[in-house]
C-alpha cells in the first residue's frame, strides 16, 4: 500500500493532509450560495451605484408615482426601495388615501363645502348649477355663467315664447326702518325726480307695487351714479308710524351704496356701542360686555363695616365732583344680520344677506309654470282665502303683461315638493279663465301684498322647522302605500310664504316688441331655494345664467350696467384688462395693428376724451348718462322731425341709443359710431339701386411710425440677451478651469430687463397714455366719431345685428345739420342713420338708431 501524499500549505506553515472524499450535501450548499451571488451580481452589478430600485424595472412595469408610493412596486422590491428612500431623507408616504365613500359622507361633505366657501359664497342652488353650468367668481360669489350645453338660442326662445328661469339670489337686500318723512328726506339726496318716480311716490308707498330707482352719491346728480336699485315697501297698517323698506342692490356696487346710505342717514354699527356711565355707577372694576354695573348703594352697605375706608371714599368723592363723563363699550362678537342705527334710534338698517332666495322667470309661460308649481296651503286662515284665490286667478292668464305692472302678491303655498312631477313636464296654460283681466285690475284684495316674510321671527321659524329632504323621503317610504299618492303627514307640513312680483317687460312698441321681457320674480325664504328651483325646472322652466341676464337686456334694447355707474366702470376695466392681456399674448405677426386702422382705444371706450372733444374743453371733465326723461323725449322728437335739438344741450352727457344694421355685416363691442359724409349719402342711393351689400366706405391704411422703432428695439433686445448669455458662458468656463467639481451657469437675472422691454413694446404697439391721444378721439379716422358701442350681438327679436351704444349731443346736432334736404317737397327726408365700424376692421356700414327713453327703469 502506497504511503499518503503530503501537501504544503503556506498559510498554515506546515503540511496538510487532504481528505480522500467530499461530502455531497456540503458541496451542493456551497455551490448554491456561489450561484446565488453570481446571479445577484449579474443582475445588479452596474445598477447598484447609479440607479434606484424602481428604475431597474422593465419599462412596461414602471409607474409615474413609484418613487412616492412603494405599493406601486412589486412586493419583493418594496423593502429595498424604502431603505433607499430612507437613506436620502425622502420617506415614502404609506398612509392610505380615504376612500371616496368616506370622503362623501354627509358630515365630511358639509365640512368640505364650508371650507370651499371661505372666499366665495355659494347660492343654495350651487350644487345643482355646478354639475351643469360653467361657474365663475363674481362679486364675492360663485355664480353660474352659462350652460355646458349649447343653449344660447334655446334660452332666447324660452324668454320670448316659454319661460327662462334664473337665480338672482346674489342680490343684496337692505331693510330700512323709520318714519316716512325721514326716509323721504334721506333718499331725496340720493335720487332725482328727473329720472322718474321716487321711492316715496304714492303708488309705491302702499306696498302694492315694486319700483326701481337710480341712486347717486349724496347731492351729486347727475354725476357719480351708483347703480339701479329695486325697492319694495311693507304694506302699511293703520296707526303705524314706522315704515319698512326693502332695497335690492346689485353686489358689484352694494358696499358702496351701503356706505353712502350710512353717511346720508348718519347711521353707526350696532356691533360696538359706546354708552355713558352714570355718576352712581362704579368705574374702578372692569366691565364685561353686556354685564350691568352694580349700584353704589350696594357698595355703601358693604363699606359700613369699615368706617374709616367709607369716610375716605366719601371725602374723595366730594373732592372729585367735576370728573369727566366715562364710557363703556358693548361689543358683539358675531352678527348674523349687520345692523346700523342713528343717534336718536329713529332710522334702522339691516343687511339681510342669505336671508332670501330670489328667482326670475321671464317669458309668457311663467304664468303656467307658477300655477302648476304653487298650490295654496289648505290650512290658510279665512282672511288669506281671498288672497290665494286672487293669486290663482291671476296665474291663469295668458301672459304676465296682462296684469298691473310691478304688482306684488303675497301667498302661502304648500311645500314645493308636493307639486313636483315625477318627470319633466311642460306646464300648459289654463283653458278657461276664472276672472277677466279687467276684473283683476280693479278688484284687488286689501291683503294682497301682505306676507310673513317681513317678520324676522317668522323667517327664523321657517328655517328651523323645515323638513329635510332625507327625512321627507324616509316618511314617504313609511307611509306611502301607493307610489305617488299623498300621505297624511304631508298635510301637516308648514306653509311656505312667497312674494310674487310682476315685471311688465317692454312698454314701448316703437322701441321694442311689446311685452318682451315680462315675467315674475319669486322671493322665497332661506332653506327653500333648492326645493322651489327643482319644482320650477321640472315644470318646464329653462335655467339660465349670467350670460342670459346680459342677452335679455340687449334684446330689450338696454344693458345691465350703464358706463357711468360703479358697476359699469368696474366691469369695463376688467374686460379691457383681459382683452389687452390677450392681445399682447399673441405673437407680433398675429396682432392687429390698430395704428394702421386708425383706432385709438380698441379695448375700452374713452368716454371722457370723447366728451372733451365734442365739448370743446381743454380739460377732461366727468361725463354722465342722460336720464332726464323730458330731455330724452325732446331729443327723440327732434330726431323724428329732423329738427335742431332743444337748447341748452347737456354737453357732458351721453345719450343711450339702440342701433340696427341695415345690411349684412357684424358689430362688436367698442365699435365706432361715426358721422356720414355727403359722399356717403350719394353712394347709398347707388348701392340701393344696384342691390350692393359692400361697405359704404373703407378706411384707408394709415402709416405706423413706430414699426421701424419696434423692429430696431426688438433686434437690440435680442442682441443684448445674447451678449449677456455669452458673458455668463465665458465666466462659467473660466471658473471650470480651476474648479474641482462641475460648475453651473449663473442665473440670467434679466427679469427686470425683459419687463421693461415688454412695457416699451406695448407702448409702441398701443399707447396707454391719454396724453398721446389728445384731440384724436373725435378725428381719429376719416369719419368723425361721436359715440361708441357698449354691447352688441345678433338680435333674434329684430332678426338682425343690433347694438346698444352712447353718443354725444353735439354729435347728434351735427348729424341733423348734415342730413341732405330732399329735392322733392312731397318726398320725406331720409331716415336718420350713422356709420358703424368695428375696431379691428376698415369697413363702414350703415345703421339706423333710436333713443332709449326708459334708461332708469329697464333691466333694474
Amino acid at each position: 500500500m502506497a504511503s499518503q501524499k503530503l501537501e504544503y500549505d503556506a498559510t498554515l506553515g506546515g503540511k496538510v493532509t487532504l481528505p480522500t472524499h467530499v461530502t455531497t450535501y456540503h458541496y451542493a450548499a456551497g455551490a448554491l450560495q456561489e450561484i446565488r451571488s453570481l446571479i445577484e451580481e449579474a443582475t445588479h452589478s452596474s445598477q447598484r451605484t447609479s440607479k434606484l430600485i424602481f428604475q431597474t424595472l422593465p419599462k412596461h412595469m414602471r409607474r409615474r408615482a413609484m418613487s412616492h408610493h412603494p405599493k406601486r412596486l412589486p412586493r419583493k422590491y418594496r423593502q429595498a426601495h424604502k431603505s433607499q428612500m430612507g437613506k436620502s431623507g425622502n420617506h415614502p408616504v404609506n398612509t392610505k388615501r380615504p376612500s371616496r365613500k368616506y370622503r362623501r359622507r354627509p358630515k365630511n361633505l358639509l365640512n368640505e363645502y364650508v371650507r370651499r366657501q371661505r372666499k366665495h359664497i355659494w347660492l343654495e342652488t350651487h350644487i345643482w348649477h355646478a354639475k351643469r353650468f360653467h361657474m365663475v367668481d363674481r362679486w364675492g360669489h360663485r355664480l353660474p355663467l352659462a350652460s355646458c350645453d349649447k343653449t344660447y338660442r334655446a334660452c332666447y326662445r324660452a324668454s320670448a315664447q316659454h319661460c327662462l328661469l334664473q337665480d338672482i339670489s346674489f342680490y343684496w337686500c337692505l331693510e330700512l326702518r323709520g318714519s316716512l318723512e325721514m326716509l323721504r328726506q334721506g333718499f331725496a339726496r340720493l335720487t332725482s325726480p328727473d329720472c322718474g318716480l321716487g321711492i316715496t311716490a304714492k303708488t309705491f308707498v302702499t306696498g302694492r307695487r315694486e319700483g326701481s330707482v337710480e341712486l347717486f352719491e349724496d347731492s351729486q346728480y347727475p354725476h357719480r351714479a351708483l347703480q339701479k336699485a329695486r325697492f319694495l315697501w311693507r304694506p302699511e297698517n293703520d296707526g303705524q308710524t314706522e315704515r319698512a323698506l326693502w332695497l335690492w342692490l346689485h353686489p358689484s356696487a352694494a358696499q358702496t351704496t351701503l356706505e353712502e346710505l350710512l353717511k346720508v342717514f348718519q347711521l353707526k354699527s350696532c356691533k360696538q356701542q359706546t354708552l355713558p356711565l352714570e355718576e352712581h355707577m362704579q368705574v374702578d372694576e372692569p366691565l364685561e360686555a353686556g354685564e350691568p354695573k352694580k349700584l353704589n348703594t350696594e357698595q355703601e352697605s358693604l363699606d359700613k363695616k369699615t368706617s374709616k375706608e367709607g369716610q375716605d371714599q366719601k371725602l374723595a368723592k366730594k373732592q372729585n365732583t367735576e370728573k369727566p363723563l366715562r364710557f363703556w363699550t358693548l361689543t358683539k362678537a358675531f352678527e348674523r344680520y349687520p345692523a346700523y342705527v342713528n343717534s336718536d334710534n329713529t332710522v334702522n338698517l339691516l343687511v339681510l344677506r342669505k336671508e332670501f332666495n330670489r328667482f326670475r322667470l321671464t317669458g309668457p309661460r311663467a304664468q303656467s309654470i307658477l300655477a302648476a308649481s304653487l298650490r295654496p296651503h289648505q290650512a290658510n286662515p279665512p282672511e288669506l282665502q281671498h288672497q290665494s284665490e286672487y293669486v290663482q286667478a291671476a296665474l291663469q292668464l295668458n301672459s304676465p303683461s296682462e296684469l298691473l305692472s310691478n304688482m306684488v302678491m303675497g301667498v302661502q303655498v304648500a311645500d314645493p315638493r308636493l307639486q313636483r312631477p315625477k318627470k319633466r313636464t311642460k306646464a300648459e296654460p289654463a283653458e278657461t279663465q276664472a276672472r277677466s283681466p279687467e276684473d283683476l285690475l280693479v278688484n284687488q284684495p286689501k291683503t294682497l301684498p301682505d306676507s310673513p316674510l317681513w317678520l324676522l321671527q317668522e323667517r327664523q321659524r321657517l328655517s328651523k322647522n323645515i323638513l329635510s329632504t332625507e327625512r321627507y323621503d324616509k316618511l314617504r317610504q313609511q307611509h306611502a302605500i301607493v307610489p305617488g299618492a299623498s300621505c297624511a303627514f304631508e298635510a301637516k307640513m308648514q306653509a311656505v310664504p312667497l312674494l310674487l312680483i310682476q315685471r311688465p317687460g317692454s312698454q314701448d312698441a316703437s322701441y321694442k316688441r311689446l311685452g318682451y321681457g315680462c315675467g315674475w320674480d319669486v322671493i322665497a325664504p332661506a332653506g327653500y331655494g333648492m326645493l322651489l328651483w327643482l319644482t320650477l325646472t321640472m315644470w318646464g322652466a329653462r335655467p339660465g345664467g349670467l350670460r342670459e341676464l346680459d342677452s335679455v337686456a340687449r334684446e330689450a334694447g338696454s344693458e345691465m350696467h350703464l358706463p357711468d355707474t360703479v358697476a359699469g366702470v368696474q366691469e369695463a376695466n376688467a374686460v379691457a384688462d383681459e382683452r389687452r392681456a390677450r392681445y399682447f399674448r399673441l405673437p407680433p405677426n398675429k396682432r392687429t395693428n390698430y395704428r394702421k386702422l386708425a383706432v385709438v382705444s380698441p379695448f375700452s371706450a374713452p368716454w371722457k376724451q370723447l366728451v372733451r372733444d365734442w365739448h370743446d374743453a381743454s380739460s377732461t371733465g366727468p361725463f354722465y348718462v342722460l336720464r332726464h326723461r323730458q330731455q330724452l323725449e325732446a331729443i327723440a322728437d327732434s330726431l323724428r322731425r329732423c329738427s335742431p335739438l332743444p337748447k341748452p344741450l347737456p354737453q357732458a352727457a351721453l345719450i343711450q341709443i339702440q342701433l340696427r344694421l341695415l345690411a349684412r355685416g357684424h358689430v362688436k363691442t367698442n365699435a365706432l359710431i361715426c358721422l356720414p359724409s355727403t359722399t356717403d349719402y350719394r353712394n347709398r342711393w347707388r348701392q340701393i339701386k344696384r342691390n350692393d351689400q359692400a361697405p359704404i366706405h373703407v378706411e384707408p391704411p394709415q402709416p405706423d411710425l413706430n414699426e421701424s422703432v419696434r423692429k430696431e428695439l426688438r433686434r437690440g433686445h435680442k442682441l443684448m440677451l445674447k451678449r449677456l448669455r455669452g458673458r455668463r458662458l465665458r465666466e462659467k468656463r473660466r471658473l471650470q478651469e480651476t474648479a474641482t467639481k462641475r460648475v453651473h451657469i449663473r442665473p440670467a437675472n434679466t427679469a427686470g430687463l425683459v419687463r421693461s422691454h415688454l412695457l416699451e413694446m406695448c407702448r409702441l404697439w398701443l399707447p396707454n397714455d391719454s396724453s398721446e391721444t389728445r384731440d384724436s378721439v373725435r378725428r381719429q379716422c376719416s369719419r368723425e366719431v361721436f359715440g361708441y358701442v357698449s354691447s352688441a350681438g345678433f338680435s333674434f327679436t329684430e332678426a338682425t345685428v343690433c347694438a346698444v351704444g352712447y353718443v354725444t349731443p353735439g354729435g347728434l346736432q351735427k348729424l341733423l345739420q348734415d342730413v341732405p334736404q330732399s329735392t322733392n317737397r312731397n318726398q320725406t327726408r331720409q331716415p336718420l342713420m350713422c356709420l358703424l365700424r368695428d375696431p379691428d376692421s376698415r369697413d363702414y356700414r350703415w345703421a339706423s338708431f333710436q333713443v332709449n327713453l326708459d334708461v332708469s327703469t329697464q333691466c333694474a
